[in-house]
């Protein structure tokens, strides 16, 4: 029987009539599916028995990092916080990373990274909320979606200093900080929305396919 890599997925909270709820787009796990995986959503419990079960950890989209955590004061009124799920995710971060299981981060999930390994962030940044706009990646980013591909924009926080071990994957063409890697980890994050250039399950940018992002993830689990 062939095994397929089991992804954990973090996820959102929303407060529920009778408790809290996870919340997360199914794409990424119909993504993880068509790269050979299975996704499972996390929705609490032992991160140290998650680590050791799952092959991998996908950070997820969402709402911002609380700017405590990379060192500042609140400073726009347009964030939205959730310390609970800042502090889940770090403690997955460190769990997956320790143990040397790769790491795909994506849009948030770009952010706390570099947070995490002692990074900032811009509070917020204009032009960059909705619509799409052109990136250019170096190696071995562009190996996986070109060197000049056109990526979903849905964000307005964004990295700023770039943590120690990591390096300058892609820009936006106004300087934007768009990927972000490590040079010898199995650790990837893209500022965009790869689920949803993966067609024909969602088709955000024209023939865009960035399916070969979840494929990174599996093949290195």
């Amino acid at each position: 029987m062939v095994q397929h890599p089991l992804i954990l997925i973090s996820s959102g909270r929303i407060m529920g009539n009778l408790s809290m709820s996870r919340q997360q787009s199914e794409l990424y796990g119909a993504c993880l599916d068509a790269a050979g995986a299975a996704g499972a959503l996390y929705t609490r419990g032992s991160v140290a028995l998650l680590a050791e079960r799952c092959d991998g950890l996908l950070l997820s989209g969402g709402g911002d990092v609380h700017p405590a955590l990379f060192g500042q004061k609140r400073e726009s009124d347009q964030l939205s916080i959730d310390p609970v799920r800042d502090a889940e995710e770090q403690s997955l971060f460190e769990a997956f990373f320790s143990r040397g299981k790769p790491i795909l981060g994506v849009c948030r999930g770009i952010q706390v990274v570099n947070v995490f390994l002692g990074g900032t962030l811009k509070q917020h940044i204009d032009g960059h909320a909705a619509g799409c706009h052109p990136v250019a990646c170096s190696a071995p980013l562009a190996a996986l979606v070109g060197a000049a591909p056109t990526v979903n924009s849905y964000h307005h926080q964004a990295v700023e200093r770039v943590a120690p071990p990591l390096a300058v994957a892609a820009r936006a063409p106004d300087g934007t900080i768009e990927a972000l890697r490590h040079p010898s980890a199995p650790l990837l994050g893209v500022q965009w929305h790869p689920e949803r250039m993966v067609p024909p399950l969602c088709s955000d940018v024209g023939t865009e396919n960035h399916l070969p992002l979840f494929e990174w993830l599996v093949r290195r689990c």
